[in-house]
């Protein structure tokens, strides 16, 4: 199963939503799954990928005033990306939705059918 995490920040930071993204990603990785974590990062100019413990992490520009927020830079990039890169996933989770960054990755792929939100 392909599946794609949303998330305001990832490891090497630490916090209560980095921690629980990492040790969920690593084990669904463990059970063969291929976990892609899309996360921003504020001392960045461009988008970053790296493998970690294998799960594949792209790093996206933020604007993290007060390292709050994430605002993703270059929205129109990361549009295209969310939209290609949902094309291929399976499941499609997003972590902390008070977050400016997964909130506009919700909105971009609001319509994607791999979608079930529930109020």
């Amino acid at each position: 199963m392909n599946l794609l995490f949303v998330a305001p920040r990832y490891y090497s930071h630490i916090g209560g939503v980095e921690y629980v993204v990492k040790s969920v990603a690593e084990r669904l990785v463990k059970k063969g799954h291929d976990v892609t974590v899309l996360c921003g990062e504020s001392n960045i100019d461009n988008p970053r990928e790296e493998w970690i413990n294998g799960v594949h992490v792209f790093r996206w520009p933020v604007w993290a005033p007060g390292d709050a927020y994430h605002i993703p830079r270059m929205r129109g990039k990361l549009k295209s990306w969310l939209l290609n890169t949902a094309k291929g996933c399976d499941v499609i989770h997003f972590h902390s939705i008070r977050s400016t960054l997964t909130v506009y990755s919700t909105d971009v792929l609001k319509n994607c059918e791999k979608l079930l939100f529930k109020s």
